[in-house]
């Protein structure tokens, strides 16, 4: 909310008549979202502009036909600044104000994408199951949505939404990752999967990837240099919300959230502990069976994490969606090493994905979000 002073600095002085003055207090005081009275009005005014407050702030409402509105008769009279109140106080201040749409503007906290349903989705239902997933029937779209709610750990209720592509691949995870925000306007959106792990930085089955940048490592220029065949990269790199990245920081190392997501696997895990891995993550519609692709990967991207199908696609689709435009994140763990392949560890690495999205959004959210309103 604007403070009253940013307001009289936003014009000259000559420019503050009575009708933007009580605007702007009106705003200020949240008329836009509940009705006030003008005694609140002239305090505020009074308070900032002393003997220079204007006079009869009720007479001057009834005149501000269209710009102001009574939500009912009373004594005194509540007030409510209009739509059209706002556009106008928005064209004399040249501020930013939000309206009680923007107030409201996101009305799912938490979008979920997975490119399968097993083990992924499977491993997330599992996992985000505080409440009772249900279907939300809706058959005039090609995916399926799923909804739930979890607390944080200062109680606040979440609601989720969850949903599959159609198929594996960028183009997918791009369609159904816009029409996930389009229908349910989430604060974020959440990739959850595998993925295959470089083997730089001891990478064990079951560790977690998170894509920054997330890099489609196909994009680019095929050419000729002296009859040897080449590629100059053009990637379009998409990275994190800064003050995600600092909150995932605290993640890194030895953290112990590992060693409690480990105890709750039924069956025997890999024998090292896992970790987090921050960095660029490779993505591109193919699946690599080839150790000679990743060394060409990595001479243009030497830190590379690992590589899979779909996270640019999510981070494309979230980077280019409209207002109210959602965080992303990516949590992909290590199922296989790329020329290693191997379905051994697949479900390990659903679950250890699953779980670490579930912990890190109970646990970081109000880091995230400090002043979020429920929306359930």
């Amino acid at each position: 909310m604007n403070e009253f002073s940013s307001f009289l600095g936003a014009v000259k002085k000559s420019e503050r008549t009575d009708q933007y003055l009580i605007l702007a207090a009106l705003y200020c005081l949240g008329a836009h979202t509940q009705p006030i009275t003008a005694s609140q009005i002239t305090s505020l005014l009074k308070l900032h502009l002393g003997s220079n407050t204007p006079s009869n702030v009720s007479a001057s409402l009834r005149k501000y036909e269209g710009l102001v509105a009574p939500t009912h008769n009373g004594s005194p009279i509540p007030w409510s600044l209009t739509p059209l109140g706002l556009s106008r106080l928005r064209l004399l201040s040249g501020l930013q104000l939000k309206s009680e749409a923007d107030s409201k503007e996101f009305e799912t906290d938490i979008g979920i994408i997975c490119a399968l349903e097993f083990p992924e989705l499977a491993a997330v239902i599992n996992t985000f199951s505080e409440t009772e997933w249900k279907e939300l029937p809706n058959p005039q779209y090609t995916h399926v949505y799923r909804e739930s709610s979890i607390k944080t750990k200062e109680g606040v209720s979440l609601r989720v939404i969850a949903t599959t592509s159609t198929s594996m691949g960028l183009t997918a995870a791009a369609i159904a990752t816009t029409q996930l925000i389009m229908q349910f306007k989430p604060r974020i959106v959440v990739m959850i999967g595998i993925a295959a792990g470089t083997r730089s930085g001891g990478k064990e089955f079951g560790d977690i990837l998170t894509a920054d940048p997330s890099i489609d490592y196909n994009s680019g220029k095929v050419v000729d240099e002296d009859g040897i065949r080449g590629f100059q990269p053009d990637p379009y790199p998409i990275g994190l919300n800064p003050r995600l990245r600092s909150v995932l920081a605290r993640y890194r190392g030895n953290h112990s959230i590992f060693d409690k997501i480990r105890s709750r696997w039924n069956g025997t895990p890999p024998p090292k502990s896992n970790h987090l891995h921050v960095g660029p993550l490779g993505a591109a519609d193919q699946v690599i069976d080839d150790a000679t692709r990743i060394i060409e990967i990595q001479k243009n991207w030497r830190k590379l994490i690992g590589v899979e199908m779909e996270t640019y696609g999510v981070y494309r689709a979230v980077h280019e969606a409209p207002e109210p435009k959602p965080r992303v994140v990516s949590f992909k763990s290590v199922c296989d090493f790329a020329a290693e392949k191997t379905d051994s560890w697949q479900e390990y690495a659903a679950f250890t994905a699953a779980e670490f999205a579930f912990q890190f959004l109970k646990n970081e959210w109000t880091a995230l979000w400090p002043n979020k309103i429920e929306t359930s």
